[in-house]
């Protein structure tokens, strides 16, 4: 997929690295995003909290953090026959809130569907620091 990518020349950086590794470095390096999106990506993540503490560093002032999850109606994470993860609501709000993040937006969804049945989701944006971003929805 990233040999294709780069074929293609639309990307100005691409990076094969483990997620918290590359935010780790960029952080480091003193690099700063006004958006850091991760659609469809923790579901191969069973702690949101280092991952949401990674974002949250290099985010600008102000700056969003928005990604997707599947969901499940307990509080934790619960590792589905799928082999993806599912992450409870409370678990997603402890994770942006641990980070220093400031939920601006949690909504229920449908992302995508296994054999044809919907899989419920979360769509998720946090924000950092600095000026208030306009309230998004949060019904859950």
């Amino acid at each position: 997929m990233v040999a294709k990518a780069r074929v293609k020349g639309l990307y100005d950086r691409l990076a094969v690295l483990d997620l918290q590794h590359f935010l780790h470095a960029e952080a480091q390096s003193g690099v700063q995003y006004d958006l850091v999106v991760a659609a469809d990506v923790f579901v191969y993540v069973s702690d949101l909290v280092p991952i949401t503490a990674a974002a949250a560093r290099v985010l600008a002032p102000g700056g969003l953090f928005a990604f997707t999850v599947e969901t499940q109606s307990s509080d934790g994470v619960v590792l589905q026959q799928s082999l993806r993860y599912a992450h409870g609501v409370t678990h997603v709000r402890t994770a942006i809130a641990d980070a220093g993040l400031h939920l601006a937006g949690l909504n229920h969804a449908v992302t995508r569907k296994e054999k044809g049945v919907p899989v419920p989701s979360l769509v998720v944006v946090a924000s950092g620091s600095g000026p208030e971003r306009s309230a998004l929805t949060v019904d859950a």
